[in-house]
């Protein structure tokens, strides 16, 4: 006895329904992933050390540049970071065209913690406000995975670049970037300024205040 085999048949608009839900997912998943860059910055609200909260949305249209800088005060490399940024917005003319806001995602601050944090800023005369992340809502919003985290975003609050991890490695093209972007450069110093910066600070000379 002779059995003929069936031939499979696809059905082509089956086929075509798979392919566009397949498709669908796909263009979800890219469009809904908060670090693409060219895609809006998902908003948020987190209260700063000085017990006022800051709003992600106040700071469109306000600034060239803003980087969002996502840290934590026991990891050496993220204050080594902030050490960076902090140098090079010093040493380069900007205009004020840029903000910083350093993400600090530390769980359970105490007073003591707190009382760290602001004595680290004082000693480095460091002026970028400190946003508290306790409960690493905002880091999740951004998939940051990796501490700490430079998120720059445009004036529309669109993502420009993202450096995890933020490594000396990076830092070099990282600030040429911003120095494109802000047009800054960096600042003369005066000879008799710079020998006065090396001298110890009991034997610089005093500003007369007119």
């Amino acid at each position: 006895m002779i059995y003929f085999q069936s031939k499979k048949r696809y059905d082509p608009v089956l086929f075509f329904v798979l392919i566009i839900i397949f498709l669908i997912c796909f263009c979800s998943s890219s469009f809904s992933s908060t670090l693409t860059k060219g895609f809006s910055a998902p908003t948020f609200t987190l209260e700063t050390i000085g017990k006022g909260t800051v709003n992600l949305k106040d700071f469109k249209e306000k600034q060239a540049l803003l980087v969002l800088y996502f840290y934590s005060p026991n990891s050496e490399d993220s204050l080594k970071g902030i050490g960076e940024l902090d140098k090079y917005f010093k040493n380069h003319l900007t205009e004020e065209k840029y903000e910083i806001l350093l993400v600090n995602t530390q769980k359970n601050l105490g007073e003591e913690d707190i009382a760290l944090i602001k004595k680290y800023l004082d000693d480095n005369e460091i002026i970028f406000p400190v946003l508290l992340d306790e409960q690493n809502e905002v880091g999740k919003l951004y998939n940051v995975e990796k501490l700490p985290t430079a998120i720059f975003l445009d004036k529309n609050l669109l993502v420009k670049r993202v450096y995890p991890g933020f490594t000396s490695a990076q830092q070099t093209l990282i600030f040429q970037y911003v120095s494109y972007l802000l047009g800054s450069t960096e600042k003369k110093i005066l000879k008799k300024d710079k020998e006065d910066k090396e001298l110890p600070a009991c034997c610089r000379p005093k500003s007369l205040n007119l």
